[in-house]
């Protein structure tokens, strides 16, 4: 029977109750003499701690790293580490909490529980902790029957197998078995730790994993190891794009076009970023440059002509998705977005059958459904709307924007507490979904709740301090209160930053004497003559 395997664990004292759980969870394979265990608390009085400490890491095999924040914080656990490293000792980071383990030291290391997934959010944690041993039990296995047959394996073989390794990674990740790819792509990595397209690799696999943290952590090593790796600087960039995070995005986008000026995908997606950021003039720059490079590139046109759209100039993103419909004639977003497009130009029709196209080539996609729920909307057909809304969230119970729609329908019909109640689900899905607030006080206002609608109205301005017709709304909803100079005030900003306030009030009442008349107030002469034809 091979000796058992020394194991050091390294943790913040802090953590010490995770520490003994750990402990307590390997008690099977110390009783099977797979394993014997070392920590600080073996240190008996009058030892030299450090030497001691120094001593059993380098006799050890595997070094236990608990993670967490206070871990990634202390000097000594960052220093065993360091050690352990340096001497080749294995090295399994326990992820206990939430913290930003991705970019310390550790990121590029692959953790237990499984994907990294803290302890703290495993339901219930004994699940988390029983994932940990299994994992150690797998690691000991290989170094024991490393141990029982040590290979004798050349530089050369040991390049070749890297080689073989980042292949059939690829190759997995071509099938969609982005499980079986990462393992292959961290062989690779293990054969050869400065193969920096093992790690681009890598993070894609991770990216398509929806693991879009690890994705960065292999992004970051792979631009350490090569900081001319625009490949490496575009994809970063682009899980950036996708967790929203679009300033660290450009900065990406922008060094990959510094690297590599002709780089088309990464104008692309520097252009996406700039649209994130409501920078539609960049965005359009980016696209135009992206079709100079590449003038068949359907999705710059995709992406200029939502560019346009956004901009306001709706003839030129209908050219745009014109273009790349022909590209690409089942590009399910094209359609979708020129439909969009139609839909902001009053072309109903037109817009509807864009969504139907885009439906049926792609039926899953609770936008499209959404998209053709406001266009049956804006033509006046609210229940038509709604089975498209109802349609939207059946295939994406999260998605926020349809809830939001279809209150607007509702609110349409005068089903008042059926909008209310989808509103409340759009901002408890989002809260800083501003014009699910702003509809939801609308909707109050229009019910005769004005306190509610105020208190929604001042969320909008909380949100977004640049809204403007949301101080209008608050100021006529203070009228009805008869809170005088609540109402001067907030009529006064919405008037300073562009709102029309005497035709705005006017689209709902002929005159100050019918507003009067109908919510039974009688106005100040001042505010009368704010909110009067001259």
């Amino acid at each position: 029977m091979s000796e058992p395997l020394k194991v050091f664990i390294t943790y913040s004292h802090r953590d010490k109750a995770a520490k003994n759980t750990l402990i307590d969870r390997l008690a099977v394979m110390r009783q099977q003499g797979l394993i014997k265990i070392w920590h600080d608390n073996e240190i008996l009085p009058g030892d030299r701690w450090y030497e001691d400490i120094s001593k059993n890491l380098a006799d050890s095999d595997i070094l236990l790293y608990l993670v967490s924040a206070s871990s990634l914080a202390s000097e000594n656990c960052n220093e065993e580490l360091a050690d352990a490293l340096d001497i080749n000792v294995k090295v399994i980071p326990i992820i206990l909490e939430d913290c930003d383990w991705q970019n310390h030291q550790l990121g590029c290391i692959e953790a237990l529980p499984d994907k990294g997934k803290p302890i703290n959010e495993w339901q219930p944690e004994s699940k988390g902790w029983q994932n940990v041993v299994d994992g150690i039990r797998i690691v000991v296995g290989e170094i024991q029957s490393h141990i029982k047959s040590p290979p004798h394996i050349t530089d050369e073989e040991i390049g070749i197998l890297a080689y073989w390794a980042l292949q059939l990674g690829n190759f997995l990740m071509m099938l969609g078995q982005m499980d079986k790819a990462i393992e292959a792509y961290s062989r690779a990595i293990e054969h050869n730790p400065s193969d920096t397209t093992a790690y681009t690799n890598r993070g894609i696999a991770y990216i398509n994993n929806g693991e879009q943290d690890l994705a960065i952590a292999d992004y970051n090593k792979a631009i350490d190891l090569n900081s001319d790796d625009d490949t490496a600087y575009n994809n970063r960039g682009a899980v950036y794009l996708s967790k929203g995070v679009y300033d660290r995005a450009i900065e990406d986008f922008s060094k990959a076009i510094a690297l590599n000026p002709d780089y088309t995908g990464a104008y692309n997606n520097r252009g996406i970023a700039y649209y994130g950021i409501g920078a539609y003039d960049l965005a359009i720059e980016d696209h135009n440059k992206a079709i100079e490079l590449n003038s068949d590139d359907a999705s710059a046109y995709n992406n200029r002509g939502n560019a346009y759209h956004s901009a306001g100039v709706y003839d030129r993103a209908i050219e745009d998705l014109d273009k790349a419909i022909e590209l690409n004639p089942i590009n399910a977003s094209a359609y979708n977005n020129r439909g969009n497009a139609y839909v902001s130009k009053g072309v109903y029709d037109r817009a509807i059958e864009d969504f139907n196209k885009a439906i049926a080539l792609n039926p899953v996609d609770a936008s499209a459904h959404s998209n053709r729920g406001n266009a049956y909307r804006d033509k006046g057909e609210p229940d038509r709307a709604i089975e498209d809304y109802n349609k939207a969230i059946e295939l994406n119970p999260d998605y926020a924007t349809a809830y939001n729609n279809r209150g607007n329908a509702y609110s349409d019909k005068g089903t008042y507490n059926r909008a209310i109640a989808d509103f409340d689900r759009a901002t408890e899905l989002n809260p800083n979904y501003v014009r699910a607030y702003y509809n939801r006080g609308s909707t109050y206002y229009d019910k005769g709740e004005v306190v509610c609608a105020i208190a929604d109205y001042s969320k909008v301005i909380d949100l977004n301090p640049n809204y403007a017709v949301a101080y209008y709304n608050r100021g006529e909803a203070w009228l009805r209160l008869r809170k005088w100079n609540k109402a001067k005030t907030d009529l006064t900003v919405a008037r300073s930053r562009g709102v029309d306030i005497i035709k705005t009030f006017c689209n709902d009442y002929q005159n100050v004497e019918e507003f009067e008349k109908r919510h039974d107030v009688n106005l100040p002469e001042d505010i009368a003559a704010m909110l009067t034809q001259q």
